[in-house]
């Protein structure tokens, strides 16, 4: 069972976990605006991960070399040595009693169980302190290393960094029970704590590894391949639970991309106690995720499909040359105004359809005076026909059909 927040009253009071928690009163009080809210609420949690992450270096970094960070710290062991010596002295009085009493003897029974009991506690805070050593390797590791999901509760990593770095006391009860103190006065078990998830690593690297290979197939593929693709996600994220959905929403695993922050309401009403809400939650969530999965498998295959198979662009017609310079013919066509243009001006007129437009084909064109018209040369004809060019008025609709005739002859 997660521990009671009330029952930790330093998480979020007078601990405040050895500086965790920046004090943010101040700027708390100035705010107006939801927005203005969610920004600060942001900027603290990013202190505050980053306040946990410099405590659990720095206390790693002091730990004596060669020292597993399992063992034991200094601060414990008078705790233990006290408890072990008082359970060693009721077994020692218990043994002792037991052996002047007749065997089978009630008396001769309360003996035996206070010695049980004495072995028994002296066990079980052993292997208390087995996992407390094995949990700080761990949670420290992946603290040092930010294996930790965004998604958790910054408040419990804040306690589980202070808990892994000693910051708190520890309380032995009569049965080897092990507690750990605060500085005011509230105490809890390992038990009691909401064990923070790490990263959804596995998860992500499935699902990136689902969008690789539709990319380096580069087939496009069919609704019947998309839903057999995406059922296969759901499977590995469903066995992952709904700490690594949460993850893949959160730590921008897949492609670098966080679909959430992790302030998010949706995540407050997945955690609601209300089963309708949280399960109405994560299923709003689900659907979000995996539109998301899905859509970047059909992108990724598309365009795939697309390297394999490049489409050949194709250079622009003369004509659609012609219309994207309107700045350069459209000053010249209007001062024609219907008439044929002078030999100075059709020469300007036929030099620019040479140079800009038409210049790269096996075409080239004259303007003739006498009769009004642009005259349009095919280079690669025979000597004997090149002279008989084709002619066209010198005039707007005249460029046009030249153009087109140029173009035509391309196909």
């Amino acid at each position: 069972m997660a521990v009671d927040p009330n029952l930790i009253k330093s998480v979020s009071q007078a601990y405040k976990y050895k500086n965790f928690v920046p004090d943010n009163s101040a700027v708390l009080k100035g705010l107006e605006t939801y927005a203005e809210n969610t920004r600060q609420a942001k900027k603290q949690r990013i202190i505050q991960e980053e306040n946990i992450q410099k405590e659990v270096k720095g206390y790693i970094d002091k730990y004596p070399p060669g020292i597993p960070l399992s063992k034991i710290p200094e601060k414990y062991r008078s705790s233990i040595s006290k408890f072990s010596f008082e359970q060693k002295d009721i077994y020692s009085k218990a043994a002792s009693s037991r052996a002047r009493m007749k065997a089978g003897s009630d008396e001769y029974q309360e003996q035996t169980d206070l010695m049980n009991g004495a072995l028994q506690s002296v066990s079980n805070l052993k292997n208390q302190w087995d996992t407390f050593g094995q949990g700080k390797e761990e949670n420290l590791g992946d603290f040092d290393s930010q294996n930790y999901s965004k998604g958790n509760n910054s408040d419990n990593l804040g306690l589980y960094a202070s808990l892994y770095t000693d910051k708190f006391d520890a309380s032995i009860g009569e049965s080897g029970d092990l507690s750990f103190t605060t500085e005011d006065g509230g105490s809890f078990k390992l038990s009691d704590l909401d064990p923070p998830f790490l990263k959804a690593a596995d998860e992500a690297m499935y699902v990136e590894t689902q969008l690789v290979s539709a990319y380096d197939k580069g087939v496009r593929l069919s609704d019947a391949s998309i839903n057999l693709t995406m059922s296969q996600i759901k499977k590995v994220v469903n066995k992952g639970g709904v700490d690594a959905l949460k993850s893949l929403a959160i730590d921008d695993l897949v492609g670098g991309v966080s679909l959430y922050e992790p302030d998010n309401e949706i995540f407050k009403r997945i955690d609601s106690d209300d089963p309708s809400i949280s399960l109405e939650a994560k299923s709003e969530l689900e659907q979000n995720l995996y539109s998301t999965y899905r859509n970047s498998l059909v992108k990724q295959a598309n365009e795939g499909y697309s390297v394999k198979n490049p489409v050949e662009i194709k250079p622009p017609t003369t004509l659609q040359v012609f219309e994207s310079k309107g700045d350069v013919f459209m000053p010249l066509l209007k001062e024609l105004k219907g008439k044929a243009p002078s030999q100075q001006m059709g020469q300007q007129l036929a030099s620019k359809l040479n140079m800009q437009i038409i210049g790269k084909s096996k075409y080239y064109t004259d303007y003739n005076e006498e009769t009004g018209e642009f005259i349009l040369y095919d280079t690669s004809a025979k000597q004997d026909y090149q002279d008989e060019g084709a002619r066209y008025p010198a005039n707007a609709s005249g460029m046009v059909a030249m153009l087109n005739d140029i173009d035509s002859s391309r196909n």
